[in-house]
């Protein structure tokens, strides 16, 4: 099964560059790297790192948008140009370990064709290399109920279906941020299931540098979120009388 890597990049070619030297030492080698750039001011930087890097993984392709489009856009681009069945999204500032592809292609070759994502266990840590964060869910199965409590997939670990991805239109483009919250609710709402490799296989860099998760966006995009899937809460959590996942729900969006 081959592996399509979507990366969306912006003004960040040295931590790209420590993704890509962990995409480089995967044990499973039948994937191919795309990478999007945002339109990033450092142009001749991400030229440097390219060749650098053409030069050692095969099928590499390099996008550079026109302007700066936003992630979710980026993201699309890549995964519309992947000749894949299976895609792995990641951050340009997060790593992998050299087990991550093939854990990941090992589950979904012995899982039903009910299963269109698999994550793995995670962990965070620092600009100290300190670990802050240990991210070890193991929800699985039919799991849009657990999906609208929260995210509970680890940004660097997830790997998806293509058509799981395509049949629910791509990543919504309009989304300031929590684009992925949103993609899985829409693909496990879709009918698909989810399994998760329990072992670490991803890092999250949690670093000081602008980030979406730390700005105003963070709270305009947890609002979108809530008043696009409303409906959705009312369906499983009124039946159930868990009131205050809706009240929570209408918290975000009246303010």
């Amino acid at each position: 099964m081959g592996v399509s890597i979507v990366i969306p990049t912006y003004k960040r070619a040295d931590l790209l560059e420590r993704l890509l030297k962990s995409i480089e030492q995967q044990v499973y080698k039948y994937y191919e790297v795309i990478i999007i750039d945002d339109n990033s001011p450092n142009s001749q930087e991400y030229n440097n790192l390219i060749q650098k890097y053409s030069q050692k993984i095969n099928n590499l392709t390099y996008i550079r948008n026109s302007k700066n489009k936003g992630a979710p856009y980026s993201r699309n681009q890549g995964i519309l140009k992947s000749k894949y069945e299976l895609i792995a999204l990641v951050d340009d500032d997060d790593e992998w370990l050299p087990t991550k592809l093939q854990e990941q292609v090992k589950l979904f070759s012995n899982c039903g064709p009910e299963v269109g994502i698999v994550y793995t266990w995670t962990d965070a840590i620092n600009d100290k290399g300190e670990l802050v964060h240990e991210f070890r869910s193991t929800i699985h199965g039919n799991a849009i109920r657990q999906m609208l409590k929260g995210c509970f997939i680890p940004s660097p670990s997830v790997m998806v279906k293509k058509d799981a991805i395509i049949k629910s239109k791509l990543f919504d483009e309009s989304f300031p941020s929590c684009q992925d919250w949103d993609m899985w609710t829409r693909i496990l709402n879709n009918g698909y299931s989810c399994e998760v490799v329990k072992s670490v296989q991803t890092i999250y860099h949690k670093h000081t540098r602008e980030s979406i998760g730390s700005s105003k966006n963070a709270r305009n995009g947890y609002k979108k979120f809530y008043k696009k899937h409303l409906k959705l809460f009312l369906k499983y959590f009124f039946k159930t009388l868990e009131l205050k996942e809706i009240k929570k729900a209408l918290i975000y969006i009246i303010r």
